[in-house]
């Protein structure tokens, strides 16, 4: 539970179990007189007793009532907190190959802070790279078409096949003509194969013609079949010709036309796919880079290297498997509770003087940035939470959780009515000073005072500039001017016989310097 650094004592305004955050008055003009006459006086405070009881003794006790300037600042307690923090998680499972922090390292916004496996990825990443490649440079050519040269090469293949044709075709008339001319042959060498066979029958010629005659009309069979066969080679290579030059008629056709409007779609989807799926493997394989979100201090350590991590909604440190790696708290910020009677003098962009305890001797600046719209009501006391921005904490003295004291500067008040603060008393649960009655003796008025500091007090009704007040008045000093000791336990101070005082008890605050 937070609380205010100081309370303005016996106020009018401030009801008991409740705490307020105090307004802090630094003084700027300080009342000289006041400051004189408190020094000269200095054997009469708290605790030494007076020889008398005279008005000349007493008016040595007197301060006059001032005028002046203070500084309005507002006292509450806080605790630094990190502005954001986060839990660092890879976004898949996976085993942490490299840490590259420690707990309590500054990072900035993007630093490399651990490195996971993936070796599974980057020949993925190629693969998919190599084909969107390919994939982006069929689309180039599909969308633009063949190139000049491109045209020009597939018209000389069509000229070329065209050749080949016509010497196709005469390969092939010459087949023809040798095949008939064996046929013509082998019909005058069957002939002649007979009528010799004949006339060696006859004994008209020997054998030995008869069989020359047979053998020459094998021969020629055999030449036929010869003549037959390249014929038929000769038709086929004519077929092909034909066939390669019908392809390079198409060719050449759609080199000067370009390619057709469903072709080029079809080419550019496959580009996509191919783009798609190589971005979606990169990505995987950036995720495997874990970089700081924000620039900020790593708070926590969760996982060490080797560790398989397996991010799920909070981090675990006992587990078979970490959910994060480290967490990560980024710029701190002063929270402080203060009091919904002092949200008045609150303002965005006020400034703000911070006091830690860790280090007293040293005070940190900011400037409020956020204020809670919904109040905070522990034990009956209702505060706001509000939020400061720290400006100047290089060196990083400042630490999350650090308990603070804050001073948001609210102002100057002029021409207030002040009092010492020492001045100021309670009795019978009425705030007031001492002031000399007609007789030169203290005597008990009422006053409203306002914020107070710890030298000064503002007088809002009551007195005014120039009365006279009583400082430095001990127990033992008021008893001799008529006052009791509600703590001596004497019927005149608890009031006697009729049930009332004999004598008004002693101011608090003047009660033996207690």
């Amino acid at each position: 539970m937070f609380q205010e650094k100081t309370k303005v004592e016996g106020s009018s305004s401030q009801k008991p179990g409740r705490m307020r955050a105090g307004l802090i008055l630094g003084t700027v003009a300080v009342v000289a007189a006041a400051a004189v006459i408190f020094i000269g006086n200095s054997n009469h405070w708290f605790g030494k007793s007076f020889g008398g009881s005279t008005a000349e003794e007493n008016a040595k006790n007197l301060v006059p009532v001032t005028r002046g300037t203070v500084d309005l600042k507002i006292t509450a307690t806080g605790v630094i907190k990190p502005y954001n923090e986060v839990k660092i998680s890879p976004k898949v499972t996976g085993l942490l190959t490299k840490l590259l922090v420690r707990q309590g390292e500054l990072v900035k916004k993007g630093q490399l802070i651990a490195l996971m496996d993936d070796s599974n990825l980057v020949g993925q990443v190629a693969a998919a790279k190599s084909a969107f490649s390919m994939a982006k440079a069929n689309y180039d050519k599909s969308f633009h078409g063949n190139r000049p040269e491109e045209v020009a090469n597939a018209e000389a293949q069509l000229a070329k096949n065209e050749n080949i044709v016509r010497f196709a075709e005469q390969a092939v008339s010459r087949s023809q003509a040798q095949v008939k001319s064996c046929q013509a042959q082998l019909v005058r060498d069957a002939t002649n194969s007979k009528r010799l066979s004949t006339l060696a029958k006859q004994g008209a010629i020997s054998d030995q013609d008869r069989l020359n005659a047979t053998t020459q009309a094998e021969v020629t069979e055999v030449t036929l079949k010869q003549a037959q066969q390249e014929l038929r080679q000769s038709e086929a290579s004519l077929a092909q010709a034909m066939a390669d030059l019908e392809s390079s008629k198409q060719q050449f056709a759609m080199s000067k036309k370009g390619n057709r409007e469903e072709d080029i779609r079809a080419a550019k989807y496959s580009m996509e796919q191919a783009e798609g799926n190589y971005h979606y493997l990169q990505s995987q394989l950036n995720d495997t880079r874990i970089k700081a979100p924000f620039a900020g201090v790593i708070s926590q350590k969760y996982a060490d290297e080797g560790a398989i991590v397996t991010p799920t909604t909070s981090a675990a440190t006992t587990s078979a498997t970490s959910s994060s790696i480290v967490a990560l708290a980024g710029n701190l910020e002063l929270v402080a509770q203060v009091s919904e009677t002092d949200m008045e003098h609150i303002k965005i962009g006020q400034p703000v003087e911070i006091v830690a305890n860790a280090y007293p001797d040293k005070t940190f600046h900011g400037r409020v940035n956020l204020i809670a719209p919904e109040a905070v009501v522990t034990l009956n006391v209702t505060t706001f939470e509000v939020h400061t921005t720290i400006d100047d904490d290089p060196k990083h003295y400042l630490m999350a959780g650090m308990n603070v004291n804050s001073e948001f500067v609210a102002g100057k008040q002029d021409g207030v009515l002040l009092v010492p603060t020492s001045c100021v008393s309670s009795q019978m649960g009425k705030t007031g000073v001492l002031i000399p009655d007609k007789d030169g003796q203290p005597k008990f008025k009422p006053v409203k005072t306002g914020t107070t500091s710890g030298s000064s007090t503002v007088i809002l009704h009551g007195l005014k500039e120039g009365d006279q007040i009583f400082v430095g008045l001990n127990k033992d000093q008021l008893e001799k001017q008529g006052y009791a000791d509600p703590n001596s336990g004497s019927k005149e101070s608890r009031g006697g016989g009729g049930g009332k005082h004999n004598k008004p008890p002693i101011p608090r605050g003047f009660n033996g310097g207690k």
